[in-house]
């Protein structure tokens, strides 16, 4: 806190006077077409923008943020465990790991746990407490940062409500999932105040050779309380802090199954991991001012993030000379046979050399700063300005200490091998950010333009402990971009626009240059009352893509935080979304469309340490993106009830860089998943629900990451009772 503080009495003597606006607000102008289905945000915005409603978050209450943004077109996911506790989300081509390539946020604040130094999302606020989602892509993304290639997630959290609400929602289904979720809230004229709680656990899909659960245990609560000037006050200025705890405990694990296994069960889990288990908190601390005057308005915000975790984990064996993955590829071959059976507890140790080793990675995180943006919008020389000006101060650190266990298979139990604990790593990392983002949008008949710049100032240390130099780094980067939009006809609009990408390296990097990209998009835009359609073609042109080793990549726990070059890349794509709404004798029918086309081909050659790209030649494709995604959603809406159905394709992706025409072991399976979900009302008495998940119990290889292949989740059926009084 005495950081925070110090940056709280700098961030006022040098920037006394400067207005804010949330960084985070979308456009107020909304062509709303339905409040139940994906909006476009603002026919003259640059840069595709989506809003997904708190309608459409309780149309199929998910709380897994994959299939919650599978309907988005652009957006790229990458499941891992089945539940998203460990998000993998990318935009426009980028990498989707840790969804480290793109700008998260909660309610207009950096969400990583060390957006600039580690910006793997181990941590990821449940989405169940979520009001609604922005997504920013393109040129909409500069004002956000760090991460400008693919775009931005903002999650919003439940608003303060305007009159006095208790709403509790219960449910239960599948490997004994649990949900409790409850809040209270109410507002009088200068004060209002909210708690929240949430409670997820499962069972777990999974099933261990031996006895035990394979599913988690996940809590969340926030209390906001807000004092206010009275709504008739010329000035206006609104105190809100928020306050929020959140912890996990989940016995899941980064070792899948080889090929055969998986044909045989898809939800086994070999013996050798019984061990494995994620524990993680999170604290967080927010108070923001909001003054709004006539044209005017100001937002200022302070922040503090604290997150720890310790995953323990299967991660290789005694003998040092064995990976698991390759294991894993060819578990009857020789000279792997003896740790295949380690593994499925076939085969009792045997010497120091057929012990297993579990890794303890212990990571602490520290996130603050504080923010601050003006926005005005007035009318000078016969066009409409509208003006954004903001800056930020940031801090945030990571301490990573590396531990690991040597652990004897012995009748089906892990026992301790009685051999010393080795710790592999114990470095601290840490960067500093001042950041400013300048946008005018200028508006006239027919014709919106809009054009500003983002500046980074960075300075990066890293120490290790264990030895070896020190590294420091500072460096600036201008981020320049904007758009078109031309407003053919009143229901019609074609857009353009151009901007430069920028991922920062992280500190201990001085042989890597940081990512940098020039991206291009246009498309059209159309809407009616009842039938709204954004198609958007988009080209990046990167410089120097750089890729970041995490364990979850395949990365040995030496290598985790690393980063390489991979030079030139080409990616390009396509974006679709239409939607509609028929009607007939009170009864509603929705037709939403999305369908994403992406290609990301390497332009140059090269050997990376990083394993999921390796041997790289001219014209090989990235892992982990698909070329095609498409969701489907329709259903039948009466007054007090209604029925919905979504259907999602991905096509399949592979696992390392490569050419279409590889083995089918490079790649995981295509899928087509259906979702249907139906609720009925109950006048006074709130409402009854039922989701299906998977409705086929369609069976696919998800992920090879790290160490083989891993399955989506299965089947999954809920029950719930939701009441809001």
């Amino acid at each position: 806190m005495t950081r925070l503080l110090l940056m709280v009495v700098v961030w006022v003597v040098g920037l006394a006077g400067v207005a804010a606006a949330d960084e985070a607000e979308p456009s107020k102008k909304r062509k709303r077409v339905r409040d139940e289905v994906i909006e476009i945000v603002g026919r003259v915005e640059p840069g595709a923008a989506h809003v997904i409603s708190g309608a459409e978050l309780e149309r199929f209450e998910r709380d897994d943020i994959h299939k919650v943004l599978a309907a988005v077109p652009g957006v790229y996911i990458r499941e891992e465990d089945g539940y998203g506790l460990r998000p993998n989300i990318g935009m426009r081509g980028t990498g989707s790991e840790r969804s480290a390539k793109i700008a998260l946020m909660e309610d207009g604040v950096l969400i990583a746990p060390a957006p600039y130094s580690a910006p793997a999302a181990y941590y990821f606020p449940l989405v169940t407490r979520m009001s609604g989602l922005e997504v920013l892509k393109g040129p909409a993304a500069i004002r956000y940062g760090p991460n400008t290639v693919g775009g931005a997630l903002n999650l919003l959290s439940r608003p303060i409500p305007r009159k006095r609400t208790v709403s509790v929602d219960v449910a239960g289904g599948s490997d004994l999932y649990g949900k409790a979720h409850a809040y209270y809230g109410e507002s009088h004229d200068t004060v209002g105040w909210l708690i929240e709680g949430v409670k997820l656990r499962s069972d777990g899909f999974k099933q261990l050779d031996t006895p035990g659960t394979t599913g988690f245990d996940k809590h969340s609560a926030m209390i906001k309380l807000r004092a206010n000037t009275r709504r008739t006050r010329p000035v206006q200025h609104d105190v809100e802090l928020k306050l929020g705890y959140s912890d996990e405990v989940s016995d899941e694990t980064y070792t899948g199954l080889s090929d055969t296994d998986f044909a045989t069960n898809p939800y086994r889990r070999y013996a050798a991991t019984q061990l494995d288990r994620m524990s993680w908190r999170h604290w967080q601390a927010q108070l923001g001012h909001v003054l709004t005057t006539g044209a005017w308005s100001l937002t200022t915000t302070a922040y503090r993030h604290d997150f720890s975790r310790d995953w323990r984990k299967l991660s290789g064996f005694g003998a040092g000379d064995r990976d698991l993955r390759d294991v894993l590829a060819a578990p009857t071959a020789a000279d792997n046979a003896v740790y295949y059976a380690l593994l499925t507890a076939e085969a009792n140790s045997s010497g120091a050399a057929e012990t297993l080793t579990l890794g303890t990675n212990a990571r602490t995180f520290v996130s603050e700063g504080i923010q601050t943006t003006v926005r005005t919008e007035h009318h000078w020389l016969g066009l409409r300005h509208d003006v954004r000006l903001g800056t930020r101060l940031h801090y945030d650190r990571v301490d990573r200490v590396q531990r690991q266990d040597s652990y004897a298979m012995q009748n089906n139990a892990l026992v301790d091998a009685g051999m010393p604990a080795v710790t592999s790593r114990d470095t601290r990392d840490a960067t500093t950010a001042w950041a400013s983002h300048y946008q005018h949008k200028l508006s006239r008949g027919k014709w919106t333009v809009t054009g500003g710049s983002r500046a980074e100032l960075m300075r990066t240390t890293h120490r290790n402990a264990l030895g070896g130099p020190a590294a420091d780094q500072t460096y600036f980067v201008l981020i320049p971009g904007g758009g078109v939009v031309y407003q053919a006809y009143a229901d019609l609009g074609l857009l353009a626009g151009v901007h430069r990408g920028f991922v920062p390296v992280s500190p201990g990097q001085p042989d890597v240059a940081p990512e940098t990209s020039i991206n291009y998009e246009a498309g059209l835009r159309f809407a009616r009352s009842r039938a709204s359609v954004e198609a958007i073609g988009y080209f990046s042109d990167y410089s120097n893509l750089v890729g970041t080793c995490t364990f979850s990549s395949g990365c040995t726990a030496e290598q985790v935080g690393s980063e390489s070059s991979g030079g030139r890349v080409h990616s390009y794509g396509a974006e679709l979304l239409a939607s509609t709404e028929l009607s007939a004798g009170g009864v509603r029918v929705p037709l939403r469309l999305g369908y994403t086309f992406q290609r990301s081909v390497f332009q140059t050659s090269f050997t990376s340490s990083n394993p999921q790209w390796g041997d790289v030649a001219s014209g090989d494709l990235l892992p982990y993106l698909p070329a095609h995604q498409l969701n489907l959603q329709t259903g039948v809406r009466g007054r007090r009830w209604q029925l919905a159905v979504s259907a999602r394709y991905t096509s399949a992706m592979r696992d390392v860089a490569g050419r279409d025409d590889a083995m089918a072991s490079e790649f995981t399976d295509s899928a087509l998943v259906l979702s249907a979900a139906a609720d009925v009302a109950f006048a006074g008495w709130g409402k009854l629900y039922a989701t299906v998940e998977n409705l086929l119990d369609e069976v696919h290889i998800a992920s090879r990451r790290p160490f083989g292949a891993r399955p989506g989740a299965p089947r999954l059926i809920v029950v719930g009772y939701k009441n809001s009084f």
